[in-house]
C-alpha cells in the first residue's frame, strides 16, 4: 500500500476509520469521505495526526463531488451505507438513494477516472432467512429487508460494471462486525448494543428466543480482508464472504458478555422477534481463503474480549 492514493467512503464510521487506520500505517495516503450522519471525528483523531490523510465532508449521492475526489487515484474503499435493517424497512427510499444510487455514482466517477481498483462493503444480508448453512456465494439469494434488497443490487452493478467496462471491482459480503469504535445506537451491531446496556446496569435484550446464531466477524479481520483485496489481482468481478467462519448462539454470547462483565445481578432479557431479523447466518469462507489467503484471526469470543477491554479503557468502566 506504499504510496497509494486510497479513497475510503464512510471514513468516518466503524469500520472506515478502522480502514483508514491500517491503509495510513502500511503508507497509504488516503482521503476520507463521509456525510456524518452516522460517523464521528472522534474515531479520525489518529488518522488526522498523519500528513498522509485529508478528509472531505460529502456524500455518496453527490457524483459531481466524487468525481472531483477521484482524480489520480488508485484504490475506492466504498464503505459508506444506509446500515440498519430496521430503518431500511421504515425509510426503504432513503435505504435504495444511498445504497444503490450511491454506489452508481461511485461506479461511473472511478470509470471516468481509470480507478484501478473498487471495493465495496457488502453484506450477508443479501442471502436472507434460507435453510442452506452455511452461506456461501454461489447460493441463490433472497434478502428479507429493503437494506439486504439494495447491496444485493449493489453487488450486481459492481459484477456488471466488471463485465461490461473492465473495472476491477470486488464486493465483500460483510458478516456480523463488531469491534472498536461500534458504540451503542439505532446504527449498532447487536454487540455494541449489548455492552452499553450491561455498563449502563441494564439487562441485555434479545429479540426472539436467543437460538438464532450469527457468525460475528471481528473488525481487525475485515479490515485485513479489505487491504489483502485491494492488493489482490485475481478478484476482479467477484463476490466473497468474509465471517469468521465459526457461529454462535445469541443465548451464548450474551450470557458471556454478562459474565466477562463483572457485573452482577444482571440477566437476558427476551422480547418480540423484529421484521426483517434472519434467524441463523454462517459465512463459508472457502472462496477468500482460496483468493486471498484470508482467514479469520478472532472468534466471536476472542473478539469480544479484545473489544471488552477497549470499551473499558475509552469509557471508564
Amino acid at each position: 500500500m506504499e504510496g497509494k492514493r486510497i479513497l475510503v467512503t464512510g471514513a468516518a464510521g466503524f469500520i472506515g476509520s478502522n480502514l483508514v487506520d491500517s491503509l495510513l500505517s502500511q503508507g497509504a495516503i488516503v482521503t476520507g469521505l463521509d456525510n456524518m450522519f452516522n460517523g464521528r471525528m472522534e474515531n479520525l483523531e489518529m488518522a488526522q495526526r498523519n500528513k498522509n490523510f485529508t478528509f472531505t465532508k460529502g456524500d455518496v449521492r453527490d457524483y459531481d463531488h466524487l468525481l472531483y475526489l477521484m482524480k489520480d487515484i488508485d484504490i475506492v474503499y466504498h464503505e459508506a451505507a444506509f446500515t440498519s435493517v430496521p430503518q431500511s424497512i421504515l425509510m426503504p427510499k432513503l435505504c435504495n438513494d444511498v445504497n444503490i444510487s450511491g454506489t452508481l455514482n461511485i461506479l461511473n466517477a472511478a470509470r471516468l477516472r481509470d480507478v484501478e481498483k473498487i471495493v465495496f462493503a457488502s453484506s450477508s444480508a443479501v442471502y436472507g432467512d434460507t435453510p442452506t448453512l452455511p452461506k456461501h456465494e454461489k447460493m441463490r439469494l433472497d434478502p428479507i429487508s429493503p437494506y439486504g434488497v439494495a447491496k444485493q443490487a449493489a453487488e450486481a452493478y459492481l459484477v456488471s460494471y466488471n463485465r461490461v467496462y473492465g473495472l476491477n471491482t470486488t464486493a465483500l459480503r460483510y458478516f456480523n462486525v463488531f469491534g472498536p469504535r461500534q458504540k451503542d445506537s439505532t446504527y449498532s451491531g447487536v454487540i455494541a448494543i449489548f455492552i452499553s446496556r450491561v455498563f449502563e446496569g441494564k439487562n441485555p435484550i434479545i429479540f426472539g428466543d436467543g437460538k438464532q446464531s450469527r457468525d460475528f466477524t471481528y473488525v481487525k479481520d475485515v479490515v485485513r480482508a479489505n487491504v489483502l483485496t485491494g492488493l489482490s489481482k485475481n478478484t476482479a468481478g467477484k463476490v466473497l464472504n468474509i465471517a469468521a467462519g465459526k457461529p454462535i448462539d445469541l443465548n451464548t454470547l450474551t450470557q458471556t458478555i454478562i459474565d466477562e462483565s463483572g457485573r452482577k445481578g444482571l440477566s437476558i432479557e427476551h422480547g418480540p422477534v423484529r421484521k426483517g431479523d434472519i434467524v441463523h447466518s454462517f459465512g463459508d469462507i472457502s472462496l477468500a481463503k482460496e483468493l486471498l489467503n484470508y482467514s479469520a484471526e478472532y472468534d466471536a469470543i476472542s473478539g469480544f474480549q479484545e473489544y471488552l477491554k477497549f470499551y473499558k479503557d475509552k469509557y471508564g468502566f
